[in-house]
């Protein structure tokens, strides 16, 4: 159990799988209309994250442990599944962004890069797992703790600042540029920004804990899971607005159809 949980992690997170949820139903929607790439990445990435934040909260986790015995586990899998998460909007973003002669390979680099974080992440993850330990902030003064969500984070921070550029850039050059799909790609960017925030905030604070100089663990306690929510909240609307958009091309569609069986 996480014994630093507060009532602010369990409404974040709790409302963030629920809107998860109802994302992931509508990218599975657009997904079988319209098959690509793209749109199914995007429905995949949803509905691994909303694994992943489900397992994050605390009344989850600690049941999650509670029921199989395994210290850590439910922060196990929220993390692999936060993995998979932006491997799977790289994917998506890569699809979008590149031409189809470097997209196999683009592809296959994240793939590797993800799969080594993973490889890496475990076997510290077993090592680590003892009665007591939780990989929480919390507890900064256990070394392999810090290896453990250091590894994390920085895979977090690399892919966050990839995803920001990216969106931004396809934002960028998209016409008109007031339409839903720039609005969606520039909600995508401030979520990815708000996902670097999250590991400064988050990895900052191990840093700093090992060079002897951490602040306030309190406010970094405060800030991450708002950052997280955020972050998560902001990406879910962004990649949404398109399918929203196809939602109301399909029921346009329906009333051409009626009228002209009329």
């Amino acid at each position: 159990m996480n014994s630093t949980a507060t009532p602010l992690d369990g409404a974040i997170f709790g409302s963030v799988t629920a809107l998860g949820a109802i994302v992931t139903a509508l990218c599975y929607y657009r997904a079988r209309r319209a098959p690509n790439v793209t749109n199914r990445a995007i429905t995949f990435a949803f509905g691994v994250c909303t694994v992943g934040v489900f397992f994050a909260i605390p009344a989850i986790a600690e049941a999650t442990e509670d029921l199989t015995g395994v210290d850590n586990l439910a922060k196990l899998l929220a993390h692999i599944c936060a993995v998979l998460w932006c491997l799977s909007l790289q994917i998506c973003m890569v699809d979008i962004a590149y031409s189809t002669d470097y997209l196999r390979r683009a592809i296959y680099q994240r793939i590797v890069l993800a799969v080594a974080v993973l490889a890496a992440m475990v076997p510290v993850w077993i090592s680590a797992t003892k009665p007591g330990v939780e990989f929480i902030t919390a507890q900064a003064d256990n070394a392999q703790v810090r290896v453990y969500l250091l590894l994390y984070l920085g895979y977090t921070f690399i892919t966050s600042c990839e995803l920001a550029f990216m969106c931004a850039k396809t934002a960028r050059g998209i016409y008109p540029p007031l339409s839903g799909v720039v609005l969606g790609f520039s909600f995508s960017t401030v979520a990815a920004i708000l996902g670097v925030a999250y590991t400064i905030s988050r990895g900052g604070y191990l840093i700093a804990y090992t060079m002897g100089s951490a602040w306030d663990l309190k406010l970094e306690e405060k800030v991450s899971p708002a950052l997280a929510g955020l972050s998560i909240a902001f990406l879910f609307v962004g990649l949404t607005m398109p399918a929203i958009r196809m939602l109301k091309e399909i029921r346009g569609e329906k009333r051409q159809k009626q009228q002209q069986s009329v």
